[in-house]
């Protein structure tokens, strides 16, 4: 994929590449246990490989100005012009590269990326991080989840699928690029609730004393954050968080004061 997207900015581009071995001549690949584990997937093979990409970046978080965040979040949302989803925007993938007439903002780990498709139906493997996945995208990996339970009711099916794996079809869900800009402003939010403000400085919200005690309302990144089997429940969660003017009053009451102009720019988003 990262050849495919040669010369794109905000994509990093590929240098070289090593196969990791477990042992000499032996390269780590999935295929050696995928099948002897519990619920594994046709066809989702993985080979460990490392990477040598350029140019080199920092991470999003640690932005030098305001007027920096903001136009790196921009760049990221526009590498989609190009036909193409990440399919994980998350904290850890976005970035951003110093240029020669300033930076712009780029975007890590392209392992789940996907040209555009006319149906929007992609892998549900690699849908991405939690926290930062869009409502639809929870919902829907919810609905396989449940799906996929109902299916393995029986004790004699679970030690089937433990003991000897029958390989499964990977499902399909849908992916726009809707879902990627709702990712990205998790991140937005993540970093104007997390961070104190330029230069990955953090914000210890156990600290925060100026917040109405009776008002105060879980940190958001608390409520987006969970596990696999809570995907439902986050992405009632998200929903919640948008109707009305809850999103408002969580927003103006939980961004960092260093945020507090950026406020509006979230309200629009």
């Amino acid at each position: 994929m990262l050849k495919a997207l040669k010369d794109i900015p905000g994509v990093p581009q590929y240098v070289e590449h090593c196969l990791v071995e477990v042992e000499p001549g032996k390269v780590d690949d999935t295929q050696m246990y995928r099948q002897k584990i519990y619920n594994s997937t046709q066809g989702v093979y993985r080979t460990h490989v490392r990477l040598v990409l350029k140019p080199r970046a920092r991470p999003l978080h640690e932005f030098r100005t305001k007027k920096e965040l903001v136009k790196a979040l921009r760049d990221i949302v526009l590498i989609e012009e190009h036909q193409v989803l990440h399919r994980d925007c998350s904290l850890n993938n976005s970035m951003i590269e110093d240029t020669e007439d300033g930076s712009r903002g780029a975007l890590i780990d392209w392992e789940f990326a996907a040209r555009i498709t006319s149906d929007d139906m992609y892998s549900a493997g690699g849908t991405g991080t939690i926290p930062f996945m869009s409502i639809s995208a929870l919902r829907a990996m919810g609905k396989l989840n449940y799906q996929y339970s109902q299916g393995m009711r029986s004790v004699k099916e679970l030690k089937l699928a433990t003991d000897h794996s029958t390989p499964q079809k990977m499902p399909q869900i849908k992916h726009t690029y809707h879902d990627d800009l709702e990712s990205m402003f998790y991140v937005f939010g993540w970093i104007c609730i997390m961070f104190k403000g330029p230069m990955g400085e953090e914000r210890c919200l156990e600290d925060v004393v100026d917040r109405d005690p009776d008002k105060m309302e879980m940190w958001l990144p608390e409520r987006w954050h969970g596990t696999p089997g809570e995907v439902t429940q986050k992405a009632e969660a998200k929903h919640f968080f948008f109707l009305g003017d809850s999103m408002k009053a969580c927003i103006g009451e939980q961004f960092a004061p260093y945020f507090q102009k950026l406020v509006p720019l979230a309200e629009e988003w």
